[in-house]
């Protein structure tokens, strides 16, 4: 599966763990909704779920430059197995409750932030540089195909099987993915990291971020991507529902449809040729191409054609256009920035996307009892259009105000 055996350990225990975490969102999702009845509390278990991780991962990106990435990755996985283990225990002797579920959310919380950025800043260490991009296109792939199966597989497993086999299943597969983890090869790291402390490391990494115009304007990018993906995901339930037929199995049809698109391009993208330092084109053409789907879409709505069936292929390419951005941003990051820094910049990186998803869902959540959907879904569209072809302009003015430096 993977480029080399290295990778291929990385990436099956992601496999598994991610499948099985999507096992337990679901669940937790059904039993906060059975055990309350309230979908406030499903909106605290959710900010339970990400501030800490948004807050945490400011910092964590120190932690995890500063100390050995295997031992983070092996450890943090670990620990969520524990945590989630602990979930099913209490459950099986009847005595989970909410005050416990937000504790262990924040503690997966935490334990992710250390997570997330040392998984891209270790590519490159076990990868040639020319095989970012298609090592960053598996991993994506590991999304997809959990974004497929698993809430599918849990559904079928509460049903079929109950909460506890759930929570049984996730805790064992993070405890396998940190099993498998223990055999990832790392290079040894420098010994000049061990002649700064925490705090002066913190901030070198956002002198390094802020003296570089170019970074700061591709990590405002990916919190417009997220921005616009959380705005994606709070719209689809309300168009899904006025669609014509069953508005569940038409959100069920959407997502798949997304997913599938995710996995295939995901697949295509590891075997084309050629794709190496066109990473900056890739990311704004496909952040282009996510505008004009939200506009077909709208279109397409606007002209009366109101069957799922209809918008599966642009739902399609919708995740498709995602994973091209986000896997053309991950390798153009990773080329472009020395290894000791990756921790510290994908550290920032995600905590803007972790933020700028909940804004939209808050930010879309209100608009939507305000403004018609499709129109807010052609304006969002527009938008992303109008930054692509803004950042584009800047970037050509820039180059040639550099040539014409050159040339002087």
């Amino acid at each position: 599966m993977g480029i080399n055996k290295n990778l291929s350990i990385l990436l099956s225990g992601q496999l598994i763990s991610q499948i099985g975490d999507k096992f337990y969102l679901l669940a937790l999702s059904y039993w906060i909704l059975e055990s309350t009845g309230s979908a406030t509390m499903m909106g605290v278990v959710l900010f339970c779920t990400i501030f800490p991780e948004t807050v945490i991962s400011l910092v964590a990106g120190a932690f995890v430059d500063r100390f050995n990435r295997k031992w983070i990755i092996v450890g943090t996985d670990f620990f969520r197995g524990l945590i989630v283990l602990t979930l099913g225990v209490l459950f099986y002797f009847d005595s989970l409750n909410l005050v416990v579920i937000l504790l262990a959310q924040v503690l997966l919380s935490v334990n992710a932030a250390f997570f997330n950025p040392a998984i891209p800043a270790v590519i490159p260490q076990i990868v040639r540089e020319d095989q970012l991009s298609k090592a960053n296109s598996q991993t994506q792939l590991i999304r997809g195909i959990s974004m497929i199966a698993g809430p599918v597989l849990g559904g079928l497993s509460v049903a079929v099987f109950g909460y506890l086999f759930v929570f049984l299943f996730n805790a064992a597969s993070f405890l396998i993915s940190s099993f498998f983890e223990l055999f990832l090869k790392l290079p040894s790291p420098g010994e000049s990291q061990s002649k700064t402390t925490l705090i002066e490391d913190i901030k070198e990494g956002y002198r390094f971020i802020l003296v570089d115009r170019q970074l700061i304007a591709l990590i405002a990018t990916i919190a417009v991507i997220h921005f616009f993906v959380g705005a994606i995901h709070t719209i689809t339930p309300v168009f899904a529902s006025q669609l014509a037929g069953n508005g569940a199995k038409n959100l069920g049809f959407l997502q798949t449809s997304f997913g599938m698109g995710m996995v295939m391009v995901s697949l295509v993208f590891g075997f084309v040729k050629g794709m190496e330092n066109r990473e900056r084109k890739i990311l704004f053409a496909s952040i282009f191409m996510v505008g004009l789907v939200n506009m077909i879409i709208s279109f397409f709505y606007y002209l009366g054609l109101n069957k799922a069936t209809y918008h599966l292929i642009p739902f399609f390419c919708y995740g498709g256009f995602i994973i091209l951005a986000v896997t053309s941003f991950r390798t153009l990051i990773q080329k472009s920035i020395p290894n000791r820094m990756a921790g510290r910049v994908f550290g920032v990186t995600f905590s803007a996307g972790d933020v700028s998803i909940p804004l939209a869902m808050l930010l879309f959540g209100f608009l939507l009892d305000r403004f018609s959907m499709i129109a807010l879904l052609a304006v969002s569209g527009i938008c992303l259009m109008i930054f692509c072809l803004v950042v584009i302009g800047q970037t050509r003015k820039k180059s040639a105000v550099e040539a014409g430096e050159v040339v002087a």
